[in-house]
This record gives structure tokens, sequence and C-alpha cells, in this order.
């Protein structure tokens, strides 16, 4: 069992099936899609069941159901998608179960490593670099989840190497997202212990180590010849920076969402699927958009709740708030939360870990009332 969680998690984690379909072509990469199902119904097969996760199967029911019911006809692509996505839900919540902090940052690390790899071995003219993720933001939020997983860790050494890690991955993906949360997450460490000032030292060791990737192979990034012009004193133009930016991508969108706020426009409309163009590039706008505002209020109220309660465990367990705040962002600026395993995965651990936690507050609790009955 040990053996296929591991099989399970590479090929959720590791974004193998993606990886398979770009290097090797459709049907290599629908072989993985389809391992990927299998392996997890043969683990939730003969494995321990426990109580589903009603929260994203109550949301997903009403997200696929009302936004498939606007097609005149379903195409095989819904479908699939819905079978797979609903043993996945099923399967890999308990899966999720039996995945430590520890195991969970190990596997982000060998992810993050593979963007450091393809930077050093392979030069883009795209000037951005995602390894096994394909696309730079979906790279940086695997980076970004690592790098909070790491405050969860106890060993310190294990904790600072994880975190130069995520942290070169990170910046190679040049994800301005990334950043963002990076700073937020290391502003809330502070909290936690006031000598985690330290990685922001961390973080100048890191950007040297940026310099000396470009000077061996050349990164060819305008972001990072923007910060180079910054650190030599140079005059420094920020039109690129702002280039492409969530806001205007989402106010194309808007207007489609007032015309029907209650059922949505159908599925993949907002997310570019099913013959779609562009996607809105937001979860939530794309829940909304697609399904209306029914599952869009579930989901809100979902993220919200876990939110509220990884602020309440803080002090047992810090990760879950830096967890969830990078979740939340990336959300922000992504719409594939019902495609891309790995991201639905990080939302289920959260929930898991907030799960664990109060079952470990009661168990207390009973234990200390049973201590006072006997004394």
């Amino acid at each position: 069992m040990r053996i296929l969680k591991y099989v399970c998690f590479s090929l959720i984690l590791l974004n193998i099936p993606s990886v398979s379909l770009t290097a090797f072509g459709g049907g290599v990469g629908s072989l993985m899609s389809y391992l990927t199902i299998l392996s997890l119904t043969l683990y939730y097969f003969f494995g321990k069941k426990t109580r589903p996760n009603w929260w994203l199967i109550i949301i997903s029911i009403l997200f696929f159901m009302i936004g498939g019911f606007q097609f005149i006809g379903l195409t095989s692509g819904f479908i699939f998608d819905t079978i797979k996505y609903f043993i996945y839900l099923i399967c890999a919540y308990e899966m999720v179960k039996n995945i430590s902090v520890s195991e969970y940052n190990v596997f982000l690390l060998i992810g993050s490593a593979t963007i450091i790899l393809e930077a050093i071995l392979f030069t883009s003219d795209y000037g951005r670099y995602s390894g096994f993720y394909i696309k730079p933001n979906e790279a940086g939020f695997i980076c970004i989840t690592g790098y909070a997983t790491t405050y969860g860790l106890k060993n310190v050494g294990t904790k600072l190497i994880g975190q130069f890690i995520f942290t070169l991955a990170g910046l190679l993906t040049f994800s301005r997202t990334f950043i963002v949360i990076w700073l937020l997450i290391n502003v809330i460490s502070l909290k936690i212990s006031i000598k985690n000032i330290k990685i922001f030292g961390l973080g100048f060791l890191i950007i040297g180590t940026l310099f000396f990737i470009d000077e061996v192979v050349g990164l060819n990034n305008p972001r990072f010849d923007q910060l180079k012009g910054i650190v030599n004193n140079e005059n420094v133009s920020t039109e690129e920076l702002s280039e492409d930016s969530r806001e205007d991508t989402w106010a194309k969108f808007y207007d489609k969402i007032l015309d029907s706020p209650f059922i949505g426009s159908g599925y993949g409309s907002f997310s570019g699927k099913e013959g779609h163009g562009k996607g809105v590039h937001n979860s939530f706008l794309a829940i909304i958009g697609e399904a209306g505002i029914l599952p869009f209020i579930l989901f809100v109220i979902y993220i919200g709740y876990l939110i509220v309660m990884s602020v309440v465990y803080f002090n047992k367990k810090p990760n879950l708030i830096m967890q969830i705040i990078a979740l939340s962002l990336f959300l922000m600026a992504n719409h594939n939360f019902f495609t891309f395993y790995y991201v639905s995965f990080a939302a289920m651990w959260i929930q898991y870990q907030i799960e664990a936690a109060k079952n470990e507050e009661e168990a207390d609790e009973s234990e200390e009332e049973e201590i006072l009955v006997t004394s």
C-alpha cells in the first residue's frame, strides 16, 4: 500500500500525465492519465474507507451539473473530465489522510528541483522555467506550496535547505504571484519567531545564485533584466513588468458573468475548454461564470472556512495558514481548480490537517476530563 501510495502521489504531484502529453504526445499522455485514475482506484479499493469529502463533492456536483446543462449536447470531453474528477476526488481524499507534511514536502521538493534543472540544462527563448509543470505560474504554485510546508518541519537543516531550493526554483519561474506570496508568508513567519527574519538574508544569497546561473547559461528573461538594472542602479521601465496583468484579463469577463449570474454560461466557457478562447485566469470567476452563483458561494465559504480554521490552529500548525494563503492567491490567478489535480489536492490536504488538529484537540480535552474525574 505504501508503494501504491507513492506511485499515486508521484503521478499527481509531479504532473506526470501532462509531462507525458507534452513530451510524448496524446497517446502516452492519455495512458498516464488513466493510470493515475486506476492507481487511485486500487488504493481506495484496498485501503481503509472513511468519511468522504462532502464539502468538495457537493461543490463539484453543482459545478459540473449546472455547467454541463448549458450544453446543447454533452461532449465526450466533458463526460470524461467529470467521471475522472469524481473518481479522483473520492479516492485521493483517502490518500490525503495518509500523507504527512514531510512526505508532502519531499515530493514538492522533487517537483521544484525539475524547474532548476530545466533552467540549467535547457535555455528557454521564453525566459521562464516550469520543469514538470509546463507553465511557469503553475510551477510557481508548487514552489510556494512547498515553501509553506517547510514551516511544518521540525528539522532546522531540512527546513533551510528546502526554503533555499523552493525559493530559487520559484524565482526561476519569474512569477509575480510567487514573489508576492513569498513576501507575505515570510512576514507571517515573524509571528512564529522574530528569528525567521534571517530568511530575507537567504533571499540575497538566492538572488546571487540567480545571477550565477544567468552568467553560466543565460536566463533570457525581461523581468530578470529589470532586476539586474535595479541592482546596477540603472534606469528601468516598469512597462514590461505590468504587461498581461490579471486585472485586465478578469475585466474582459465581467459582462459575461452579469449576463447569466444564476446558472452561468456553461462548462469551459471561462476556462478555455470545449472550443472556447482564452480563460479567465481566476478560479472564483470561472466557477460563477460557468455554473452560476450557488457553487460560487459554497466554494467561497469552503475557502473561507479553511482560512479561518488555519488561523485557529496557527500555533499548532503554522504551515496551514501559509498554505491556504498561497492556494487562495493562486486561485485568483488560475482557473484550473477542477482540472489540475495537484491544486485541489492542496485544498484537501489542508482540510484534512485541520480535521486532524480538531480531533487531537478533542482527544486532549477528553483525556483532561478523565483525569479530573479520576482525581
